[in-house]
């Protein structure tokens, strides 16, 4: 079993480190202004503050959650986080102050799909040192995700993992604590990046490219706009390469077209007969992304 490194974690009121506490009858994160927060029976933590909440279930409904959760564990995304898990690995094999502890965090995590298939492939490739500790914690503003991808983890590896619901805004982790963030399909603020991550760290931002989801889209609108990827310039951060990353989904059901339906916003207003249409027409797509590697200053 691998080691599992010191909490990510600080306290969302004063934000002092939390230490993981356990009793006889309850586990909870806990930091020494004796702020607690009761562990779930699921393995995860509610960090997420109620100044910090624009509605009583923010974000993703659990429908939601739950396709886009049987959606991509058929793999449909496996070239993604292939693609990511072996960019983290070429960084972090070059890295001198990753064979002792190794830190990754998923700033918008949903059922965890990304974060585990990092860890998967980072375990199994990584350093032979036994000393070496682990991180990977995720966040998500919406509890229903975050639930799933707690207990998932507990199911594999709960050693490793640590996760939270929260708001990316304002994020419960700790300055300067980690070697990389990523970030797929989910809101930041680029300042509390910078914050978490530690110097030379690195951000896995992906967006949607041009041409994402374009033949659904097609199904959805008359006339569908390409996607524009924002290329800014974010302070405090270097831009070490931006490229794109695009392969076929086949869809051989309508259960997989519903599913992947419904992890898009087109879901809300495609209309009933177009619906239709789709269930039983869309055989394929193309999944097209924006992969933005930035490097902390």
């Amino acid at each position: 079993m691998k080691n599992k490194a010191p909490s990510c974690w600080r306290c969302p009121v004063c934000e002092l480190p939390l230490r993981l506490n356990s009793t006889i009858t309850a586990r909870l994160w806990q930091c020494d202004n004796q702020h607690r927060f009761d562990i779930a029976k699921e393995g995860y933590v509610n960090l997420l503050q109620p100044q910090h909440k624009k509605s009583k279930a923010p974000g993703d409904s659990k429908e939601m959650v739950l396709a886009r959760r049987a959606f991509l564990s058929q793999d449909h995304y496996l070239p993604l986080a292939q693609h990511v898990s072996e960019y983290l690995l070429s960084i972090f094999s070059k890295n001198a102050h990753t064979r002792n502890h190794l830190s990754v965090f998923d700033a918008g995590c949903g059922e965890g799909y990304y974060l585990s298939s990092i860890a998967d492939y980072l375990l199994t490739n990584t350093f032979d040192n036994a000393g070496q500790t682990y991180s990977f914690c995720g966040i998500d503003i919406a509890k229903p995700a975050v639930q799933k991808a707690a207990k998932q983890a507990q199911i594999g590896s709960p050693d490793i993992f640590d996760f939270a619901v929260a708001n990316a805004f304002n994020l419960p982790v700790l300055d300067d604590s980690q070697h990389a963030v990523i970030q797929i399909f989910a809101p930041s603020k680029p300042d509390e990046i910078h914050r978490i991550l530690k110097t030379e760290g690195m951000w896995i931002n992906v967006n949607p490219a041009s041409e994402h989801l374009f033949e659904l889209k097609n199904m959805v609108y008359d006339s569908p706009q390409k996607h524009i990827p924002e290329t800014d310039n974010i302070e405090g951060f270097t831009l070490v390469s931006q490229q794109t990353l695009k392969f076929e989904l086949i869809l051989a059901d309508a259960q997989q077209r519903q599913n992947l339906l419904m992890m898009t916003p087109f879901y809300w207003t495609i209309s009933r007969d177009k619906k239709q249409k789709l269930l039983e027409e869309l055989t394929s797509t193309h999944a097209h992304f924006d992969i933005t590697v930035l490097r902390k200053q």
